[in-house]
């Protein structure tokens, strides 16, 4: 058998970590050290570096100055975003903050309010702030000075922020069509947003775990309200402290740093106290942790997607030795996940969700507990009905698992509900291409390539599906079918090759 040679010597790679952890605060140690090379590969290729060891050693051992750090950028940043994303966050700053905000100055004779949207990517959440912060002045907008800042290390994001031009895909919500004639100007095939809100916005490159903080000569000082939201998560736990403790020191003495749910469990790692502001979590003066959520007594059960999510392992010593007891802060985060779960299966949905926020809030969680609370998460809502917050959570998951075949069958699911087939065709695509054995996944290909009149391709899935379900025992429940038995599901295939002929 032939051997593998590797791409690069463990001392490479040991500087390369060391690197990218400094200069951007992403942790690729241990188990990640894969997904680092298979990262740079791709960029290797993509600038044509034919010999890859050798450009990985060079790369090692150079000065990563800010053209270099630049030059690596995209492939470490996560370019997909869309407008009111998280439609939760900003419903809370609505009804909740703004407006009780925007009163007091104004009762001060202070009209004057300053924000930050830190790692804002190509600017669809600070557009979307300055939209909401005009819906709430109205007609006394303009005796207000409003100064809002927006800043991402991927240049290349900027240049399109500031340019204020979207495709389709930045548009996902049921009922975009009436915000998207509101705020933008169709240009072609893509919409650009009205001349009132262009140039309002000051765009800057900002990285946030280099540079002192704060900084008065740059205007990074005095802030009522910084947005770090869905970026915590990729830095490793020490980088996140220090950009929470430099993105605080900000603020003014009754500002508030709104974080993601998924972020809140590294802010109370680094010993911060915070709140719940709707699905999100904040931080600022005297804010306060809630207390556990009280188990409530069970309704009767009501449909749900029929996922018993398991929390996952950690690793135990052999048998026959016992498993190591569980420090406080360990069991505390298994009884938020237990209440969640049980609330959720027995149709609680507020209270299961508030504990998974607080499951979320735990000190020492990996990556692969908060991807497994996030689905969690999106299947709460999507039992509601509710795909605008289902999809978030989604789009949280895949952010911490790119490599989700769960996190795309929901995103599937999702984009066929709101009628998206291309959509819901490249998310099952996907689906298959890391489980080329998931059942419902040919199932739907099948109906939608039938739907788009391909149907050599049809035919392929479905006979794909029907030789996956012979292997199986024909009472056997289908994976994520809801019930459905793989006897059912193949009289389902029959039907759809019936009306096919």
């Amino acid at each position: 058998m032939d051997v593998v040679e590797p791409v690069c010597s463990a001392r490479v790679l040991e500087v390369l970590q060391h690197k990218v952890h400094q200069h951007l605060g992403l942790d690729f140690s241990g188990a990640r050290s894969d997904e680092l090379l298979r990262r740079l590969r791709l960029l290797a290729l993509d600038q044509g570096h034919a010999d890859l060891a050798e450009w990985l050693e060079a790369l090692a051992f150079a000065e990563w100055d800010e053209p270099r750090v630049q030059a690596l950028t995209p492939v470490f940043t996560v370019g997909e975003t869309y407008f009111r994303r998280d439609a939760e966050a900003f419903d809370w700053l609505a009804r909740q903050h703004l407006p009780p905000l925007i009163a007091q100055r104004r009762d001060q004779g202070c009209r004057h309010l300053r924000i930050w949207s830190s790692a804002c990517c190509t600017g669809e959440e600070a557009y979307g702030l300055l939209f909401l912060l005009d819906g709430l002045l109205g007609t006394e907008r303009a005796s207000w000075s409003i100064e809002l800042f927006a800043s991402d290390l991927n240049q290349a994001f900027l240049q399109r922020a500031e340019q204020g031009c979207y495709g389709q895909n930045a548009f996902r919500r049921n009922n975009d069509d009436d915000f998207r004639h509101q705020y933008f100007q169709p240009e072609g095939r893509h919409w650009r947003v009205r001349p009132q809100w262009r140039g309002r916005i000051r765009f800057f490159t900002h990285n946030l775990v280099q540079g002192s903080l704060p900084d008065a000569s740059k205007g990074l000082a005095g802030f009522d309200l910084i947005l770090c939201r869905n970026v915590l998560m990729y830095f490793s736990p020490e980088q996140s402290a220090g950009v929470l403790r430099r993105l605080l020191k900000c603020l003014r003495g009754d500002g508030l740093l709104l974080l993601s749910a998924v972020d809140a469990g590294l802010a109370t790692h680094a010993g911060f106290s915070g709140f719940w502001a709707g699905s999100n979590f904040a931080l600022g003066p005297g804010s306060r942790l809630p207390p556990p959520p009280v188990a409530a007594s069970p309704p009767p059960v009501v449909r749900s997607f029929q996922w018993q999510p398991q929390l996952p392992s950690r690793s135990k010593t052999p048998e026959p030795a016992p498993a190591p007891a569980e420090s406080p802060v360990e069991r505390s985060r298994d009884l938020f996940w237990q209440q969640a779960t049980q609330a959720l299966q027995h149709g609680h949905y507020p209270q299961g969700r508030q504990a998974l926020l607080n499951y979320l809030a735990s000190p020492g969680l990996t990556q692969v507990h908060k991807h497994q609370a996030c689905l969690l998460m999106a299947r709460s809502w999507a039992d509601q009905l509710r795909d605008d917050e289902a999809e978030s959570w989604v789009r949280r998951a895949l952010a911490l698992n790119p490599t989700s075949a769960t996190a795309y069958w929901l995103e599937a699911m999702l984009a066929q509900q709101r009628g998206d087939e291309r959509a819901a065709l490249v998310a099952l695509q996907k689906v298959l291409y890391l489980e080329p054995e998931f059942i419902l996944g040919h199932f739907h290909l099948a109906r939608l390539l039938r739907g788009r009149g391909q149907l050599a391709a049809s035919e392929k899935a479905l006979r794909n599906c029907r030789d996956l379900l012979g292997r199986q025992p024909p009472d056997a429940a289908v994976p994520e079918g809801e019930g459905l038995s793989c006897a059912q599901l193949l009289r389902l295939c029959e039907q759809l090759m019936e009306a096919r002929s």
